[in-house]
């Protein structure tokens, strides 16, 4: 019993196994602090466009303009929680901002001037008065190409259901938009 107790001391004590343990933890420590020193990813937001084929009564259209700001905002928001992201403007001479105007093209020279990375635009349009889509795609900067292009529908035409989308779209983008 002696025996076996000082055999299983003296393993222990064995300076291999001193080191593949420091080894370990300087390993965990090291990669803990490289990961927390890459910096964020920078992701251009263009505004989105709205298209509206319900053919629902007119009168609507300063609560869809309401909510496609909000939408915008939630979604901004919701990345720049994310470590993994930083979000930067694009200033556009026409305030619009959106990929139908001033156009894909200077959308991406603009966020390639402030710095991105990506560069996300992308659509809301209401199908129905209960059934609204978003269509969205990520540009890789440096790639010069999409690494994500999506297609989502949502129900309801309400601000929760838009914001509900606006997050969703965030989560899709983090999980499986960026390579």
């Amino acid at each position: 019993m002696v025996q076996a107790s000082f055999h299983v001391k003296s393993r222990l004590c064995a300076p291999g196994w001193w080191r593949a343990i420091a080894l370990a933890g300087a390993t965990v420590l090291a990669s803990t602090a490289l990961a927390e020193a890459i910096e964020p990813l920078t992701v251009a937001v263009a505004n989105f466009d709205f298209r509206d084929t319900s053919g629902e009564a007119d009168g609507q259209i300063d609560g869809h303009d309401e909510r496609l700001t909000a939408f915008g905002a939630t979604l901004r928001d919701s990345l720049s929680r994310r470590k993994k992201f930083s979000i930067t403007s694009l200033v556009c001479r026409n305030g619009q901002c959106t990929a139908r105007d001033p156009g894909i093209a200077e959308l991406y020279e603009e966020a390639k001037r402030a710095g991105a990375n990506y560069l996300l635009i992308g659509e809301i349009h209401k199908m129905s008065t209960l059934v609204g889509w978003a269509k969205y795609v990520l540009l890789d900067i440096n790639a010069n190409k999409p690494t994500c292009d999506r297609f989502i529908t949502y129900r309801g035409d309400t601000d929760e259901a838009w914001k509900r989308a606006a997050r969703f779209v965030a989560n899709d983008i983090e999980r499986n938009c960026i390579p």
